[in-house]
């Protein structure tokens, strides 16, 4: 069990700082974008004509007008936005997951014992479905922001549910760890 555990740690952290690497890396190719002419943009803009969808995170944008210009520039800075958006999410959850196993170990400063029944690891829990809940939420968003400032007919977009499925879950196992909180109180203090 606790080699699993470690190997959970070492996964998540590991998850995480490659979710803040894809942030600064979209971050970056958005600027880019933003200006027309740079190589990356024009990269971009000049193949987008071979691409027919861009899918990330459960987010997928199709360019129905590959002739515009606008259309291409307004498409890769959706998707990227996105991309963006989705990998903080990703990567405050890998967060979420390697502090659970460390608090529940006792190894963090705001540990309240040796327990996975206690009050952090319960909101930490209750955060990880939020940020599941978020990223079809935030991605429903920047869909319709897209076709308000390209057109309605200019792009396509569609968004995957699944991850909002999931984190109403997650939400509900931490009302089960609320529970379990309660009872380990309980039966400590009748002892």
């Amino acid at each position: 069990m606790k080699k699993l555990n470690k190997i959970i740690e070492v996964v998540s952290k590991i998850c995480e700082v490659a979710s803040w690497i894809v942030v600064v890396a979209a971050i970056i190719i958005c600027f880019l974008i933003g200006f027309r002419n740079t190589g990356i943009s024009e990269l971009f803009v000049e193949n987008i004509d071979v691409i027919s969808e861009m899918s990330s995170g459960g987010f997928t944008i199709y360019p129905m007008d590959n002739t515009n210009i606008d259309v291409c520039y307004g498409s890769l800075m959706t998707f990227f936005i996105s991309i963006v958006f989705t990998s903080v999410f990703m990567a405050m959850i890998f967060r979420n997951i390697f502090l659970i196993f460390r608090t529940a170990e006792g190894k963090t400063k705001f540990a309240e014992g040796v327990t996975p029944f206690q009050k952090p690891v319960i909101r930490m829990v209750r955060e990880i479905g939020i940020f599941c809940i978020s990223i079809p939420v935030v991605n429903l968003i920047i869909s319709v922001i897209a076709k308000v400032a390209m057109g309605a007919d200019a792009v396509e977009t569609s968004g995957e549910m699944m991850v909002l499925i999931f984190g109403l879950v997650i939400i509900a196992l931490s009302q089960f760890f609320a529970y379990g909180m309660e009872l380990e109180s309980d039966v400590e203090g009748l002892v």
